[in-house]
C-alpha cells in the first residue's frame, strides 16, 4: 500500500525532505523522485541494528552531486563517523552494486579518508521502501 503525499514542486533538487533520485539516479519510469527517509526510519529502524558493510560493494553519489565539493566544509566537518548510514539492499543504482546509499556519503568519505574499507550501516531491502518513494517537479521559473 502507497502513502498519499501531494506532489512537491520545488526550485532545486538539494530543497528535497530526503534521498533524490534523477539522471542517472532516477528509477526506471521516474524522471524525478525521492525517498522520504524519516517516514522510512520510522516504520522500519525499531528494533534494526547496523550492519557492517564494505565500501566497494557501496554507490553513493559523486561528492559534487549538488554542484560543489560535499567533501569539504562545515557540512564534511561536523560530518560524525559514529552514527551509521542508511543503505538500501537491492536497488538499482547506478553501479550496478548490491548497495544503494541513501544518507551518510560524508561519513563514508571521511572513513575511507581515514583508513577505513567499510562502516557501520542499517541496511533496508528495496522492498521496504517502495511505499516510501514519491515523486516531485522542478518548477520552473518564469
Amino acid at each position: 500500500m502507497s502513502l498519499a503525499k501531494p506532489m512537491l514542486r520545488v526550485s532545486s533538487p538539494g530543497n528535497i525532505p530526503g534521498h533524490t533520485m534523477y539522471g542517472d539516479w532516477a528509477l526506471s519510469g521516474r524522471e524525478y523522485s525521492y525517498i522520504a527517509l524519516i517516514d522510512l526510519a520510522m516504520k522500519h529502524m525499531p528494533g534494526k541494528q547496523a550492519e557492517t558493510i564494505r565500501f566497494s560493494d557501496i554507490c553513493a553519489k559523486p561528492g559534487d552531486w549538488f554542484g560543489g565539493d560535499d567533501f569539504s566544509g562545515e557540512r564534511y566537518e561536523a560530518a560524525k563517523t559514529k552514527y551509521p548510514g542508511i543503505l538500501i539492499h537491492a536497488m538499482p543504482n547506478p553501479c550496478d552494486l548490491p548497495y544503494r546509499m541513501v544518507d551518510g556519503r560524508r561519513r563514508m568519505e571521511k572513513l575511507r579518508r581515514g583508513g577505513s574499507d567499510s562502516g557501520k550501516f542499517f541496511v533496508f531491502e528495496f522492498e521496504d521502501c517502495k511505499e516510501f518513494i514519491f515523486d516531485f517537479q522542478i518548477e520552473e521559473d518564469t
